[in-house]
Formats: C-alpha cells, sequence, structure tokens
C-alpha cells in the first residue's frame, strides 16, 4: 500500500503481510528502478517527438523545402519557398471564401468546396 502522500511502501503493512526486511529492501529497490526507467522512457519519448516535429515542422508536403507564413487577404498561410506552394491550415480557407465577395478565382475555389 502507498502511504498518505503516495510516495512509498508504509513498513507497518509489509511486516503485517509477512514480508521480511529483506523482500522489503528488494521491492524498494524494484519500485525505485521502475521509477527511473518510467523517467528515462519518458523522457526518450519527449525527444523523439521534438525531433519529429523538428523534421516536419514548417516543411512542404509536395516537395520538402522549407515555407514561410505570408499574409493573403487577411489571414496567414503557409507558402513554400522551393515550389511556391499555398497550404492552409484548418479553417483558414474557409475564413478566406467568407471574407471577400467571391468573384474570380475565389469564386471558382468556393464553388470546388460546395
Amino acid at each position: 500500500m502507498l502511504d498518505a502522500e503516495g510516495g512509498g511502501m508504509v513498513q507497518e503493512d509489509l511486516k503485517e503481510r509477512g514480508y521480511s526486511k529483506e523482500e522489503e529492501y528488494f521491492y524498494k529497490l524494484n519500485q525505485q528502478l521502475i521509477e527511473k526507467k518510467r523517467r528515462e522512457l519518458d523522457k526518450k519519448h519527449e525527444e523523439e517527438r521534438k525531433q519529429a516535429k523538428a523534421q516536419y515542422y514548417m516543411h512542404c508536403p509536395k516537395c520538402d523545402g522549407s515555407m514561410e507564413e505570408i499574409e493573403y487577404l487577411g489571414i496567414l498561410v503557409d507558402r513554400c519557398k522551393k515550389c511556391s506552394g499555398l497550404f492552409f491550415e484548418r479553417g483558414e480557407l474557409e475564413i478566406l471564401l467568407e471574407s471577400k465577395e467571391q468573384t474570380g478565382f475565389l469564386g471558382g475555389l468556393k464553388k470546388l468546396f460546395k
């Protein structure tokens, strides 16, 4: 059982259950090892997540060029520096289509998505 702070085994409970001091020692040693390994695994997962984000963040899905944010008709869109592709995040295209009177290119886009 955990003590009131949630930290370790309550010694009285171990003695009441018939555990020897040796068993208690190894139990605590195992708990410390498990906690250490959990922290190491959590740290490794966090590093992997950061590396994956750095590898793909602001890279063009078409040509893998680097992206830059530009303002287009009042919203920020991502433009590839290599292929000049424009990429919209969720909701940005809808904002663009609703914000201005749809004629020309924007009108054609709106028809595609209806």
